[in-house]
């Protein structure tokens, strides 16, 4: 063989070595860019889903607080809502009251309440009653119950629609004005307001 072939020969075999060896190197670089894309979209995935479950939280945290603070307001409407309600019908009750004790039947509902009063203590008593109610009690005593001592007195407090009464050693007292009997009526009142209003 002569030189020139053998020349040729390893320029060939160097060219065939170089090609190869570009090839390889396409390979490789193909595999290596593959395996990047794999990488970055695995990278890529795991930061959306830390950025999604960072905005979640912080979505939650201002969901829940603006539920928690509506349901608040909510709940501090009702009660102004009841508050209102009670003081409403409580200023028309006292108004009813008002007109009872100044209308003609007064008389009639002071000696029943003061009846009812004697009867309930059942013992001699004193009947504390504001001046004018005193007054007309005195003049009507037999219309009272029978089988105990009843004194009739001017109260030193303002007695307003019905009877404070004492038994004698002052053991016992029964307050019974329309004044009293409103005021538990409102205790009642105010319970069963909140419950349909569903505060309690």
């Amino acid at each position: 063989m002569s030189d020139e072939q053998m020349e040729n020969k390893l320029i060939d075999k160097t060219i065939e070595r170089r090609n190869n060896m570009l090839d390889k190197a396409k390979k490789e670089a193909a595999a290596i860019e593959s395996r990047t894309e794999v990488e970055l979209k695995r990278i890529k995935d795991q930061t959306n889903q830390a950025i999604e479950n960072i905005l979640g939280g912080e979505i939650r945290a201002v969901h829940d607080r603006i539920v928690g603070g509506a349901q608040l307001q909510g709940r501090k409407q009702v009660m102004e809502a009841r508050t209102e309600i009670i003081a409403n019908v409580f200023d028309e009750a006292q108004k009813a009251v008002m007109k009872i004790i100044a209308s003609p039947e007064y008389k009639d509902v002071l000696v029943k309440i003061t009846s009812e009063s004697i009867n309930k203590l059942n013992e001699d008593c004193i009947v504390y009653a504001n001046k004018e109610d005193a007054k007309y009690l005195k003049s009507e005593m037999e219309q009272l119950p029978i089988g105990h001592k009843v004194k009739i007195e001017e109260s030193k407090e303002d007695i307003l629609g019905g009877v404070t009464i004492v038994n004698m050693d002052g053991t016992k007292t029964i307050y019974n004005t329309l004044e009293t009997r409103l005021k538990t009526a409102r205790g009642r009142l105010t319970s069963e307001v909140a419950e349909k209003l569903g505060v309690i």
